[in-house]
């Protein structure tokens, strides 16, 4: 893979790709309508400080951002996604000489790095699964949220977020707010057949079971906020208590930027030390 930032083929996807630093690879996902672009507007990450601690790839999902896209729901699961991070992972793994990689990501991105590591857990070195969305029980509300949306794009197309994109902006500056606001500035550029499937696509979705967590054993960083019903602290938790070796579940600041930065660097740093075996209740919850 070419160390650039521009579309690119992996199987039957066109993706954007950015990579940058040097190190153990690590292949981040954005959120649900989100983009790199997104990501570095919101500004929750000093991407600049990550690529001084490993090899970073970014990339826009599957018709979202820059990248080419289907129109068919069933291409957004996060299973399928998932297959997408695996493909841009092994070939930067082949190009380093490498058979493990870290898999990272916010929300719609962690659910699919946790969906590629299911699928190929050996080549998994770490995992960072950043505001862990709604999953099992609290996931059908969510999925009918996700469908209403997509029907609104049907019928309106992306008027409504130009509209959300033009009115005043609120006073709060705080991460979920910044998100939010970056989600709605990349809605009102989308295309809303892409919008659309990619929303039922997210309603198709959920976490993998409870037991099969619990046989992820590579090492994880959970970072989770407080108040954010899109991404509930009891998905976090419930992660924390079912895969056997999550390090830290970190509960970060919405108000403190590039607090997910150290985390991350923190985390990234640690892989390449061997650690002694931890009882289980040292990787409970901590906060800033």
């Amino acid at each position: 893979m070419k160390s650039s930032n521009d579309l690119q083929r992996f199987g039957s996807a066109e993706l954007a790709v950015r990579r940058t630093g040097r190190g153990m690879p690590l292949v981040w996902g954005h959120s649900l309508m989100g983009s790199m672009w997104v990501e570095d507007l919101a500004g929750l990450i000093d991407w600049d400080e990550v690529a001084g601690h490993a090899d970073l790839v970014r990339y826009d999902a599957r018709g979202h951002g820059r990248s080419r896209g289907s129109y068919h729901p069933r291409d957004y699961r996060w299973e399928r996604m998932a297959e997408d991070m695996l493909a841009i992972a092994d070939s930067v793994a082949a190009e380093q000489g490498t058979g493990k990689y870290v898999l990272g990501g916010v929300s719609m991105g962690a659910a699919t790095a946790l969906a590629a590591a299911v699928q190929q857990p050996g080549r998994v070195a770490g995992l960072i699964l950043a505001l862990p969305p709604t999953a099992w029980d609290s996931r059908p509300r969510q999925a009918a949220i996700y469908r209403r949306m997509a029907w609104l794009s049907g019928a309106l197309g992306a008027a409504p977020y130009r509209l959300l994109d033009w009115l005043p902006k609120p006073v709060r500056n705080d991460g979920l707010s910044r998100l939010a606001m970056a989600t709605i500035k990349g809605l009102a550029q989308a295309d809303p057949r892409h919008v659309q499937a990619a929303l039922r696509g997210a309603a198709l979705s959920d976490m993998p079971d409870r037991l099969t967590l619990a046989t992820l054993k590579m090492p994880t960083l959970i970072l989770a906020w407080e108040g954010d019903t899109a991404h509930p602290m009891a998905t976090a938790e419930a992660l924390a208590d079912d895969m056997p070796n999550v390090r830290e579940l970190k509960v970060i600041s919405r108000e403190e930027p590039y607090v997910w930065s150290d985390a991350i660097i923190e985390f990234l740093d640690g892989l390449a030390v061997p650690r002694k075996r931890r009882k289980k209740a040292s990787t409970r919850r901590s906060s800033n």
